[in-house]
């Protein structure tokens, strides 16, 4: 038995399929399909040409089935639990063959991603995530420092698996992206929490009175990370 890379590529409504060739001592041309991949099989005496009425004869009934796994892995995507800013976010694979992300609504459309690519899936969306921490954090910063008596230094993304954000001697603020994900009075919390560093760098009661004073309600929005905080590292 041989198998081809990819023998040749079907157009199909919902996007192209690549179809592997497998030749094989049987009397008829079988057609399988698994995980999204198309599998033409037969004799190694059938011709190209044969093989290509075949694949048109049935591409409606291929079109149906890939179709079919297609929305059974989109299915299980949608249920690994994204949120922006606390609000629920399902997933959704689009056709395009550049790798991007874009917010309809309440869904995250994602292209240039095969089915099967699961690490794939997973940078298109931890970058758009990014790039939305970006933004939202800064804005929050801006907000916020106008309080504080000492400036902040610059801001940047942080991806610790341990820290939600820190501070230097200097005054710059790392904050986690995946923090993009919580509500908003969490984001506000944890960068409270660096802000006052710039006062107290340590967690002495002056410190705690200096977050309490940027963002009162800090003690519940420290209960919700402790609680469910593990929740923010599904992606990335």
């Amino acid at each position: 038995m041989t198998s081809a890379a990819a023998w040749t590529v079907l157009p199909l409504p919902d996007g192209a399929v690549d179809v592997h060739l497998v030749r094989r001592v049987r009397k008829s041309i079988g057609i399988r399909i698994a995980d999204g991949r198309v599998e033409l099989i037969a004799h190694p005496r059938v011709t190209h040409a044969r093989l290509h009425e075949v694949l048109q004869a049935r591409r409606d009934w291929i079109a149906r089935h890939v179709l079919m796994q297609r929305e059974q892995k989109q299915q299980l995507s949608d249920q690994t639990g994204l949120t922006l800013l606390g609000r629920p976010i399902s997933l959704q694979r689009v056709a395009g063959m550049r790798r991007s992300a874009r917010l309809d609504g309440d869904v995250l459309q994602v292209s240039g991603v095969a089915p099967d690519d699961e690490a794939g899936l997973q940078a298109v969306v931890s970058g758009w995530l990014k790039r939305q921490a970006q933004l939202l954090f800064a804005q929050r910063m801006a907000q916020m420092q106008s309080h504080c008596p000492r400036p902040p230094g610059k801001l940047s993304l942080s991806s610790a698996r341990t820290r939600w954000g820190s501070c230097t001697a200097r005054g710059d603020i790392r904050l986690n992206w995946r923090l993009v994900q919580a509500p908003l009075a969490i984001i506000d919390y944890v960068l409270a929490h660096e802000l006052a560093h710039l006062q107290h760098m340590n967690h002495s009661a002056a410190f705690w009175q200096e977050t309490a004073r940027l963002f009162p309600d800090w003690q519940n929005a420290r209960h919700w990370l402790k609680q469910q905080g593990a929740s923010l590292f599904r992606f990335g």
